[in-house]
């Protein structure tokens, strides 16, 4: 009986350390497996170790954060070009590079809208190319520009690093 009881609390010492020594590891797991992929990892690191869903191991609701994230930007970023082209610009080319923005930055928004609802179904390749393509949008508005306007070149590389981050996680999650 006594060699039951030993055998027995062996096997559940094993069994929780096992479970146990593990959790810690899923955070690491997901940073190790996402950050190094994106396009600034460091950013990547710093978002994935401060939020609660890294901690339980929850890459699908991190995901639906990190979508939300890149579309609230994306509308921000088109509000912002609106604004700028209601005011008196220099520039003819700079007017034209902005209205193209616009198309770009509807495009992204579209795109990464198009991701809220193949996340209902779990369609995560094509978030993966949605979101790569709302990245790219917003990189081929900075292109047009000689110098890119200080407070959209800050907006725009919010958008950029946070739909790549959502193309790699879903990506991963194929």
């Amino acid at each position: 009986m006594a060699k039951f009881w030993s055998s027995s609390l062996f096997f559940l010492s094993f069994v929780l350390v096992t479970l146990f020594g593990n959790i810690p590891n899923v955070k690491a797991d997901i940073l190790d497996d996402v950050c190094p992929k994106t396009i600034n990892p460091p950013l990547c690191f710093q978002v994935l170790r401060n939020d609660p869903y890294v901690h339980k191991g929850d890459i699908h609701s991190l995901l639906t954060i990190v979508l939300s994230i890149a579309q609230d930007n994306t509308t921000s970023t088109y509000n912002l070009i609106q604004s700028i082209l209601q005011q008196p610009i220099k520039y003819p080319n700079m007017k034209d590079q902005l209205i193209g923005c616009l198309k770009n930055y509807k495009y992204a928004s579209d795109n990464l809208e198009s991701c809220n609802d193949l996340l209902r179904i779990a369609n995560y390749r094509k978030i993966s190319f949605l979101a790569s393509a709302a990245m790219y949008e917003s990189l081929a508005c900075n292109q047009g520009f000689r110098d890119v306007p200080p407070q959209l070149k800050q907006l725009s590389k919010v958008v950029q690093e946070f739909s790549d981050l959502s193309a790699v996680i879903a990506y991963d999650l194929e």
